[in-house]
Parts: structure tokens; C-alpha cells; sequence
């Protein structure tokens, strides 16, 4: 595998490319944008392999001193990123916390550790969902393993359907709560690209979708299997769901994934 990265605009990981059959299963964009507090994710198209913490929508919690930017405080900011003879160890830091990014490329797997430290004097609510966004293909199919039902935005039990075009105008997020250890991988006659996780490390899995449907002005077509730490957007509704995690002052926390790329061929439905 080639894998890429952008130091300076939140360790964004910009491609995963199996050298098997040249396929990048990243989705390819600019990366640009405002470091602000103030940015907004969506003013350039969303792509690549971001980090949302401690919310993936803005809102306003009081202990983190008020708003909190659209999909986290990581993304599109300067990060601190260190090769090694197998990966690269990325960290971003504030006043408030150390968050790191190790990742460990092994033959078809890559391997990810999380670790947060707090730096802060007091306790912090967050919730983390992983961000990566996959180029899919019209025909291609999730496969899933140790999750509960997909539940919709109205907590309704919902199924996947296969890949759709980019001209089909549909968009949505699920998430399914998980059992001992997910696994959930998107599937074709171009290959398999699946992320595993154990409960411990993430109790939620979320899956985005848009086949054309949003935005209005300029649809996108991509998924996102996510890691979550929560089945929520806003870290201000995770709080009053009693979802969010909590970082206590002085505390360490770590957490892992798995991913691994196939060139078997899959058919789809």
C-alpha cells in the first residue's frame, strides 16, 4: 500500500492506495480551509481521512468554553507528524489535551492506535468518530459482522442497501450499536476495504452515505464507515443523552482499529 498524509492540514491521510490494482480507496480533494475557530467543513468539498473530536457537529458546550467548530477542533490544523520505518506517529496538541494517531502499515492491514491525554485541570465530556470518507462504486455492497440493527436519525431500524449511482439524489447517516467486535467493509468486483474494532474501543459504528443527494448545490458520492464513540453528531446532544465520554484531568486513554485491503474479487448483489 501507498499511504499519504498532510501534516499541516490536521494529518489528513489523502490517499490508501492498494499497488495490487492501483485503487485508491481514499477520496481525493484539496486540502484547504481555515484553521479557525470559526471554519467551516463543508466550504471545500469534504474528502480524506480526518479525525472528529471532541464533536463531528458545532455546538456549544460550557466546558470546553463555549462553541466548538464543525467537525472537531483536528482537522485542517498543523499537526506534529513523525515516520518511522512502518508508518507515521501524528499528534496534535492544546492547552487542553495531547491527541496521537499512530498508524502501522503490515502487509494488507493498516494499524491504528489512538491515544488522548488531558493536559487540562478539569474534567472534559468529548465524543471521537473516525473520518474517513471512501470512493465507492456504483454495485459495491457493505458487509457487516457484530453490529445490532442500523437505526436512522428517528431511532428507526434501518437496512444498507448496495451502492448506488451518483445520480440516485439520496444521503444519510446511520449507526448501529456494537457487539464484542464490529467488522463492516465495503465490498466489490474492485476489492474489499474493511475497518474492525473492538466494543471497548469505539461502541458505535456509523455509516454516511451520499449518492448524489447533498448537498443540494454541489452533491457529493461517498461513504464513511465509522468508528464512533457515540451515536450522535453533537457532542452537546451526546451530553444530555449521557453518551459523551469523559477525559478526567491528568488521565491517558487508548483505543485501536484494523483495516485491511483485498483484492478478491466480490460480486455484488
Amino acid at each position: 500500500m501507498t499511504l499519504r498524509l498532510a501534516p499541516n492540514f490536521g494529518a489528513r491521510i489523502t490517499e490508501l492506495t492498494d499497488l495490487r490494482n492501483a485503487r485508491n480507496w481514499i477520496v481525493s480533494g484539496a486540502c484547504e480551509g481555515s484553521a479557525s475557530d470559526a471554519a467551516n467543513y463543508l466550504d471545500v468539498a469534504p474528502s480524506g481521512w480526518d479525525e472528529c473530536f471532541p464533536t463531528v457537529a458545532a455546538c456549544d458546550v460550557d466546558e470546553w468554553g463555549g462553541r466548538l467548530r464543525d467537525h472537531g477542533l483536528l482537522w485542517g490544523r498543523p499537526w506534529r507528524c513523525v515516520a518511522t520505518n512502518t508508518g507515521i506517529v501524528a499528534t496534535y496538541e492544546d492547552r487542553r489535551f495531547r491527541f496521537r494517531r499512530a498508524i502501522r502499515l503490515a502487509g494488507e492491514y493498516v494499524l491504528v492506535r489512538y491515544t488522548l491525554t488531558s493536559l487540562h485541570s478539569a474534567p472534559l465530556p468529548w465524543l471521537w468518530s473516525q473520518h474517513c470518507l471512501l470512493a465507492c462504486e456504483a454495485g459495491e455492497f457493505i458487509e457487516t459482522s457484530g453490529l445490532e440493527a442500523w437505526q436512522d436519525a428517528d431511532r428507526k431500524q434501518v437496512s444498507l442497501t448496495p451502492v448506488l449511482g451518483p445520480d440516485a439524489g439520496v444521503a444519510g447517516k446511520y449507526f448501529a450499536p456494537v457487539g464484542k467486535r464490529a467488522k463492516v467493509a465495503l465490498c466489490g468486483a474492485r476489492g474489499r476495504f474493511e475497518i474492525s474494532w473492538r466494543q471497548s474501543d469505539a461502541c458505535w459504528a456509523g455509516f454516511w452515505f451520499s449518492y448524489g443527494g447533498w448537498p443540494v448545490e454541489q452533491p457529493l458520492y461517498q461513504i464513511g464507515i465509522e468508528p464512533a464513540s457515540a451515536p450522535h453528531g453533537r457532542l452537546s446532544e451526546a451530553i444530555e443523552e449521557r453518551n459523551a465520554k469523559r477525559l478526567s484531568a491528568g488521565q491517558t486513554l487508548h483505543w485501536h482499529c484494523r483495516m485491511r485491503v483485498s483484492t478478491d474479487e466480490i460480486d455484488a448483489f
